[in-house]
């Protein structure tokens, strides 16, 4: 897996580009995310929500009433979805209609009341009073949660970024420009001071049942090689190789993961800027006080974060992604980051991918070298209708120098 990031403004790549997380089936699977079968209803409605929550009422309508059309009854749920999207078309009568036949059915659904009464009485506003119009139409989260039922209970997820901002220190002021500066800097030197490290990894992974229920974990356990290099000015190159006596390919789910090392590329200097960052003050992380930095991919800017691919040979899918990291006010490194999809991706049915990584100093002794690196990494993701938690555990580090690329001493990991 190669790194590609254009520095500057030369922002228009075609996805030669950049990928520094991706999962991808195993090697054996050569066929598209939609090729085992026709698209299920709800895949329309999936869809019918990704296209509403982007303003694009007139295609929600369509996605909707197809999945209404190939659901039949089960498919009652899309109706409120559907009258959403007329509402935000400008047909008003239409979605008052449709909802009133769905209540017909079901007259305790709360949601689909109030939105009813809000369509009666008053123009649809969203959840800060603004009329609601084509161009700015998002779905209030209790008509979300109604629309593409079944979902899990949200216990099997950890919180979205978005839900609430964790605990800050009052009073402490943060200045975004120099705590990204800052760990701009260190994550430089990690891209320089590098050639390559190996550890041992260890993958759990469980399968989570419609009810929530989790499955009885599956283990592997790898040999792991991961060389990270800026080949010439402004292109990175982030490689990795895993070993073991069964088949790389022999991941749990056929899905594979990769590039979780290159997740702090987001904070290079040529990464940062394709990104919205606020501080959003002074937090403590396992007693460390740490600067606590959302950020979310901008919208007019390259998304050079996170790809799915599709068998060895297959389109990259990227997904634009936003997260919560938490900086160390010593030293600037990161001490753990977060990341959620923005949005569902319809076209490959990826509903959830969510994905927390916790960094520790790791001490390689002859070469007195000091680097933060990935010791556990919790992976969850929600695709073609199966869900999933994995938790990669990394340990035994050993690095190679870019000066000699001998390797040093088995190294002492500091808890």
């Amino acid at each position: 897996m190669s790194i590609r990031v254009l520095k500057g403004s030369l922002l228009t790549l075609s996805f030669v580009a950049t990928v520094v997380l991706s999962f991808a089936t195993c090697a054996t699977a050569t066929h598209d995310f939609t090729s085992d079968g026709p698209p299920s209803w709800r895949t329309h409605a999936i869809l019918a929500e990704a296209y509403l929550r982007q303003g694009l009422a007139e295609e929600a309508i369509k996605e909707a009433e197809r999945a209404l059309k190939m659901g039949q009854g089960k498919a009652s749920a899309v109706q409120p979805l559907l009258a959403r999207a007329l509402a935000d078309h400008g047909e008003k009568e239409r979605a008052i209609g449709v909802l009133q036949a769905y209540l017909k059915d079901q007259p305790a659904d709360v949601a689909a009341n109030i939105l009813l009464e809000s369509l009666k009485t008053s123009p649809l506003t969203d959840e800060h009073g603004r009329a609601l119009t084509p161009a700015n139409a998002k779905m209030a989260p209790t008509v979300v949660a109604a629309v593409t039922s079944p979902r899990l209970r949200s216990s099997w997820l950890p919180p979205d970024v978005d839900e609430s901002v964790p605990a800050v220190e009052p009073g402490a002021a943060c200045s975004l420009d120099d705590v990204l500066l800052e760990a701009g800097k260190r994550v430089k030197e990690f891209v320089s001071d590098v050639d390559r490290f190996t550890a041992t990894e260890f993958l759990e992974h469980e399968s989570i049942n419609k009810s929530g229920v989790a499955s009885r974990p599956e283990t592997r356990k790898f040999d792991y090689l991961v060389s990270v290099a800026e080949y010439r000015p402004g292109f990175l190159s982030v490689e990795e190789h895993r070993s073991s006596r069964r088949s790389v390919a022999e991941f749990p789910d056929g899905v594979a993961t990769k590039g979780l090392p290159a997740m702090v590329l987001i904070f290079h200097p040529y990464n940062v800027v394709n990104f919205e960052m606020v501080c959003e003050g002074l937090a403590r992380w396992n007693g460390t006080l740490a600067w606590q930095v959302h950020f979310r991919q901008r919208s007019d800017k390259p998304n050079t974060t996170r790809a799915y691919r599709i068998g060895n040979n297959g389109a990259w899918y990227p997904v634009a992604v936003k997260g919560r990291a938490w900086i160390a006010v010593d030293g600037y490194q990161i001490l753990r980051l977060e990341t959620n999809l923005i949005a569902p991706l319809p076209q490959i049915r990826l509903r959830e991918d969510r994905t927390i990584i916790e960094y520790g100093l790791v001490h390689f002794l002859e070469g007195k070298v000091d680097m933060w690196l990935p010791q556990t990494a919790d992976v969850y993701y929600e695709w073609s209708g199966r869900r999933s938690h994995r938790r990669h555990s990394f340990s035994n580090y050993l690095l190679f120098s870019v000066a000699d690329t001998q390797r040093i001493s088995e190294p002492k990991i500091e808890n």
